[in-house]
Parts: C-alpha cells; sequence; structure tokens
C-alpha cells in the first residue's frame, strides 16, 4: 500500500513537471513563437505537444472549428513534426468531437489522423473526452477512466517504433498524467525523478 502510494506520487509529481513545461510551451505559441512545437521528456523517444493549432495565434482556441484559411498551417505542422521532429509515431488521446474540428479543411477523406497516416506516421487513437470540462458527475467518470488509458498508452508507447509524440488538445489534463505514466513505467531508475529533463 506505500510502495503504491509513492509511486503515484511520483507520478503524480513527474505529470505536474509536464504540465509547467506544456505551459511554458503554449505561451510561446501563443505569443506567435512556434519555434518549437514540442516538449521532449524522452529524447529522440518521447515528446508531447498540443493538437495542431491549439494555441495558434491565428486560429488557436478551445472548443473551436478551425476555418477553412487554417488547412495550410495544418499541413505544415504535420509536416515539421515529421520532417524536423522525425516523429514516427502519434498517440492521440483527442476526442471525436475535437478531432472534428478539422473536419472542414479538406485534410485528408480520414481527417486529421488520416492526415498524419498519409506522412508515414503511425497512429494510435486512445480517445479521451478532457475531464478538466465536464461535470463533477462525468469528470469521476473520466477521471477513473485515466488508468485504463495509461496501461492502453504504455502499450501502445512500447509497440510503436521512436519517437513517439503524444498529443491531446491543450496537453494539460490529459497527456501529462499519461506521459507521467510511460515515464515513470519504462524508465523507473534510470533517471532521477526529481530533475529528469525537460529539453524542447
Amino acid at each position: 500500500m506505500a510502495a503504491a502510494r509513492i509511486a503515484a506520487d511520483i507520478e503524480r509529481s513527474i505529470a505536474n513537471r509536464i504540465r509547467d513545461g506544456l505551459r511554458r510551451l503554449r505561451r510561446e505559441i501563443s505569443a506567435g513563437n512556434d519555434s518549437e512545437l514540442v516538449l521532449w521528456l524522452l529524447p529522440g523517444r518521447l515528446a508531447c505537444s498540443q493538437r495542431p493549432l491549439r494555441d495558434d495565434k491565428r486560429f488557436g482556441g478551445r472548443g473551436r472549428q478551425l476555418p477553412i484559411e487554417a488547412a495550410p498551417a495544418v499541413k505544415g505542422w504535420v509536416e515539421r513534426i515529421a520532417d524536423e521532429y522525425r516523429i514516427s509515431s502519434i498517440i492521440c488521446l483527442m476526442h471525436p468531437k475535437e478531432l472534428g474540428y478539422y473536419d472542414d479543411l479538406g485534410l485528408d477523406p480520414n481527417g486529421l489522423l488520416g492526415l498524419y497516416r498519409s506522412r508515414g506516421i503511425l497512429v494510435r487513437h486512445l480517445p479521451w473526452a478532457d475531464p478538466a470540462h465536464a461535470n463533477s458527475a462525468e469528470r469521476s467518470r473520466l477521471l477513473r477512466e485515466v488508468e485504463r488509458i495509461k496501461l492502453d498508452a504504455l502499450k501502445a508507447f512500447e509497440e510503436l517504433p521512436k519517437p513517439v509524440l503524444l498529443h491531446c488538445s491543450a496537453g494539460i489534463d490529459r497527456s501529462a498524467p499519461v506521459a507521467a505514466h510511460i515515464l515513470n513505467s519504462v524508465n523507473p531508475s534510470g533517471h532521477s525523478r526529481a530533475r529528469w529533463p525537460l529539453a524542447h
């Protein structure tokens, strides 16, 4: 019991550090500086980001259908993920409603995930509604669901070619705890849990 509590505390601490790193990245992108799109958690193996254009100065925002004018920027984002960051696989935690924000852009017959695949990126979709924007009853259910999502994401990470990019929408409430679980599972003693790198 005590060991499980300690492990959960470590994972929460890691998740909070990931949230801090992703918030810094979001602030930069919102200010118009998109020189970095991802936060590397395990360099060359695991990175996190927001969904394409989530915090873009022109097209960003929560719960917002992207206008057709955003299509070139979304394609450019995916090109950078594939070419600049050499991402081989994506674990996507976006809910189908969030994926629908890209439906009017004509990116691919299969939407955003189809666009990823068209660039040769393998995709594992683990849909999970954002608990931060749910009512209290629904939020409790979604938070309980996190344990299943963590296990599924860890299995996906172990199976997929690296580097893997993990993203939800904003990268805060879903990606951070899932990424923390992956980190703590694949590298429990190979790094200092208090000081693992947060390079982007």
